[in-house]
């Protein structure tokens, strides 16, 4: 793979050098590119809650093995005090007292980027084109330390960074997004090189672009919505061609290396991963980056009709997380075990703030309200969770199996803590009521924790289909070039995150979309305004990629499980945009809304001023709501927000 990565970096090289040296190569060369300053402010009252060691917990929470004897007894027993003389016992505060680190910084963020692009054309058959991208982010939060933004420790030019052709820090990335060559020969079409491949046509929705993932350690997918995935769709080497089969129909085919999606680093400011635990995607991606995903697709058009069909076979770029071992040696001597069976520092958890830990005292989850409510906004079951922890880690199954096994002798009922626990099965908590205590006397005995999410990319292929027609009627009327697009997805045995188990969840998914766009002129003083109405039902998924089995919960319930949609079991969406230039074209009036029917939704209003050819203006307002965690957006509710970007293009 580093030869891979030596051969791509020379390729590109060539490429520029071609460039700079236009006139020895006889070489035409177009470059331009813009400069410009992003910034973005929020204006809602709370801040993300997933950066400062805790989703919902702050101030002092309850701790739920006190005020019951059986738990206070069992926790006497578990730190070897005299369970016969209550009057001796040494018992946890009856709170938990959790930090907060937010310091309510109110810039999310600060940047600057520049672009600058290379075309080239070598002669009629021969053309290329390289995008270097440069981005920077100023430290706007501090809540324990400064924010890792972009390195990954994935792959790079340095091998720390999150794309092949990168070099990167904390604070910055550089990259090439394009760097590839085309030709053309009559009916054929061959690209390779560093590229984005984009099939979908669907505001919002991503149904049948499926070959690339996302990166989001910039802004998320919260800048312009009617940019759609331009900047967060993930480049990789690939070789891209088509063949003209017939005047009606043409085939497509690629092959590309393998990359997977990138969220947003924990702790950084548009993180939607609870900042006690850390994301190894160094660890997954060693497993997966000599993989090539693959796809065809067949484009028909008769006249208004357009027809596609398309097969991927793929690693899905979307990560499954599941736990990883903790690795705390330190604490090893304070938790003997037999010989042969699993260490402390082979499960799952770190003591915040003690040696082998990189999250400071106070900065984890500490609690089961703050556990619930973490797992909640995670889109999965608390309860369940705590059952994979036993399954997957020895040493915690241990831990449970003792907890029911005392807890029932301390118990003069005979029932103990878990009382519906199948040991047998991997089952030891069945409700919050249950698991509340035996979370609390993980973090009586410990303290605060941390832990590592490992990601794997599963195999899968996919189905898809699509169609667009163009109605015509009267000019000037409301059906006259009306565009309707239809696309559909069918992936048997997908996987998903399935608790943070080494198991992931499987189900089959069909995703289907429906859209209706169309230019339409009110005036003959102004330009057309563009309208864009759509639908979208998934059968297993939220639009974020949760599964649905698990959303719902809160502090004080797991998961609920699979919500109705409008098609049976199912996650279904509206979107709806236009855009409204001006007739001198300096002005233009955009409007984005996405409907969520479980409760929630997301509006951005936007202006884009251009008062000439280089300068461009734009501001934009995100709000967003969630009625519950079963809407999409409980994650990122807080991120409303008003942002502005200036920039010069040269």
């Amino acid at each position: 793979m580093k030869t891979i990565n030596k051969q791509v970096v020379k390729a590109s090289v060539v490429i520029c050098g071609l460039a700079c040296g236009g006139t020895a190569q006889a070489v035409d060369v177009a470059i331009s590119g813009f400069i410009r300053q992003e910034a973005a402010y929020r204006i809602g009252q709370e801040p993300n809650p997933l950066l400062r060691g805790s989703a919902y917990a702050k101030g002092p929470q309850t701790n739920t093995v006190r005020g019951n004897p059986v738990s206070e007894a069992t926790y006497a027993a578990f730190t070897g005090q005299d369970v016969t003389n209550p009057a001796s016992w040494v018992l946890p505060p009856a709170q938990f007292q959790k930090e907060d680190f937010n310091n309510d910084e109110r810039w999310n963020l600060m940047a600057t980027r520049a672009e600058v692009d290379f075309n080239l054309k070598f002669n009629e058959n021969w053309t290329g084109f390289v995008k270097v991208r440069g981005y920077y982010t100023a430290d706007i939060i501090d809540e324990y330390g400064k924010p890792n933004n972009f390195k990954t420790n994935m792959t790079g030019l340095n091998g720390d960074c999150g794309n092949r052709l990168e070099v990167c820090d904390r604070n910055y990335m550089i990259d090439l997004p394009a760097a590839y060559l085309d030709y053309n020969n009559g009916p054929l079409w061959v690209r390779v090189g560093n590229q984005q491949i984009a099939w979908g046509e669907a505001l919002f929705f991503r149904v049948a672009d499926v070959a690339n993932g996302l990166d989001l350690r910039r802004h998320s997918f919260l800048d312009y919505a009617s940019e759609e995935y331009a900047d967060e769709r993930t480049p990789s080497p690939a070789i891209r061609m088509s063949y003209n089969l017939t005047q009606q129909w043409e085939v497509e085919t690629f092959l590309q290396m393998f990359q997977p999606t990138i969220h947003p680093r924990s702790g950084s400011p548009y993180a939607f991963i609870n900042s006690p635990y850390q994301i190894r995607d160094d660890i997954g991606f060693d497993d997966y980056e000599d993989f090539v995903n693959g796809g065809i697709r067949f484009n028909g058009q008769f006249d208004q009709l357009g027809l596609q069909f398309f097969m991927v076979s793929r690693h899905n770029p979307d990560p499954v997380y599941r736990w990883g071992a903790g690795g705390q040696t330190a604490l090893d001597p304070a938790f003997p075990v037999a010989p042969g069976q699993q260490k402390f520092s082979e499960q799952v958890f770190r003591a915040s703030g003690l040696p082998g830990s990189p999250v400071p005292e106070g900065g984890g989850t500490y609690g089961s309200a703050d556990w619930m409510g973490g797992a909640a906004l995670g889109g999965l079951d608390g309860v369940e969770a705590l059952n994979v922890l036993g399954r997957d880690f020895p040493f915690i199954g241990n831990f449970l199996t003792g907890i029911a096994g005392a807890s029932a002798m301390l118990d003069p009922s005979g029932q103990g803590m878990l009382p519906n626990a199948d040991i047998a099965n991997g089952i030891w908590a069945t409700n919050v009521q249950e698991a509340a205590p035996v979370f609390d006397m993980f973090f009586s005995i410990l303290g605060d924790l941390d832990a590592d999410i490992i990601s794997s990319y599963p195999s899968e292929n996919v189905f898809g289909a699509g169609g667009n027609y163009i109605f015509y009627a009267e000019p000037d009327t409301l059906l006259d070039q009306l565009v309707v697009r239809f696309e559909a997805t069918y992936t048997p045995d997908r996987k998903w995150t399935n608790n943070m188990a080494r198991e992931p969840l499987t189900h089959d998914e069909w995703i289907t979309a429906l859209a209706f766009e169309k230019y339409h002129r009110f005036s003959q003083n102004y330009p057309a305004t563009f309208f864009s109405l759509q639908w979208m039902h998934k059968t297993a998924s939220d639009f974020v990629g949760r599964p649905l089995d698990f959303i719902g919960g809160a502090v004080d319930k797991a998961g609920h499980g699979k919500p109705k949609g409008w098609l049976g079991d199912g996650w279904d969406a509206f979107s709806f945009a236009f855009q409204q230039p001006t007739p001198d074209l300096k002005w233009r009036y955009d409007f984005s809304v996405l409907y969520d029917i479980f409760g929630g939704y997301l509006i951005q209003p936007a202006v884009r001023y251009k008062p000439s050819a280089a300068w461009t203006v734009e501001t934009y307002a995100t709000w967003m709501y969630a009625k519950n965690t079963e809407s999409v957006f409980s994650a990122l509710e807080w991120t409303d927000e008003v942002g502005m970007r200036v920039g010069y293009q040269f």
